[in-house]
């Protein structure tokens, strides 16, 4: 066999171990933070931490300077929103992360809001994010307009002590949104979900009377299910 098909078939099997294999690679995972820690639902670097102190504070302005709210990220009525201010914190996900998605605190899981694009709105791509991370210091969500556009699925978790809210938010190439757990009680760090592909998942922390401190870093590569994001 020449070199060049020695190289050609080198890579397909590559490809296919990546894709199929490697890329749905779902390892066991226990956090050894204390009880208050809110753990990272997905493992990925942080694009952005902003806190958002009213509801009416714009979150990002994507295009043709159209402000962009918090409940129409998260896929909320406005008149379900009972709290006026959190963090929120935005995770993308790279080709060579784990893809499956785990709840940062024990709760009660239930999703709240799906939405996908039609045949005419089809997802964008997440590039612009991957490139601000390394290559924009100054504005990590700049025209990031898959941010409101892509296929989302949002859910709230909560239990005596607090609530957050999780947002899946799909990739261009992405295949499905599946999510595994709802209306059920589910444990810290026990998987929720799974976005095909290339993904970003967001984490809005609400300010409730709950003092929250969030320790994660921009830019830092966090992993689901183990590192922490926030004290509370």
């Amino acid at each position: 066999m020449k070199p060049f098909l020695i190289i050609i078939v080198l890579i397909l099997i590559l490809f296919i171990f990546w894709r199929f294999l490697y890329f749905f690679r779902n390892p066991t995972r226990t956090s050894q933070a204390a009880e208050n820690a809110i753990i990272s639902p997905a493992d990925g670097y942080v694009l952005y931490i902003k806190y958002i102190r009213d509801l009416d504070e714009e979150v990002f302005s994507i295009k043709n300077e159209r402000k962009i709210l918090l409940h129409e990220l998260i896929l909320l009525r406005r008149s379900d929103i009972k709290f006026k201010s959190g963090w929120l914190i935005g995770i993308v996900m790279t080709p060579l992360d784990v893809h499956f998605n785990r709840a940062p605190i024990a709760g009660y899981i239930k999703r709240i809001g799906y939405e996908f694009p039609s045949v005419l709105r089809k997802n964008l791509n997440m590039f612009p994010a991957l490139q601000n991370l390394f290559f924009n210091m100054d504005e990590p969500d700049k025209d990031c307009s898959y941010l409101i556009h892509n296929e989302r699925a949002s859910y709230i978790i909560s239990n005596d002590k607090l609530q957050v809210f999780v947002t899946q938010i799909a990739d261009q190439y992405v295949k499905k949104i599946v999510t595994y757990k709802d209306h059920v009680s589910i444990s810290r760090g026990e998987v929720f979900g799974l976005i095909r592909m290339g993904s970003q998942v967001d984490l809005f922390i609400p300010d409730t009377g709950t003092p929250i401190n969030v320790v994660t870093k921009l830019r830092a590569h966090v992993k689901a299910g183990i590192d922490v994001i926030a004290w509370y």
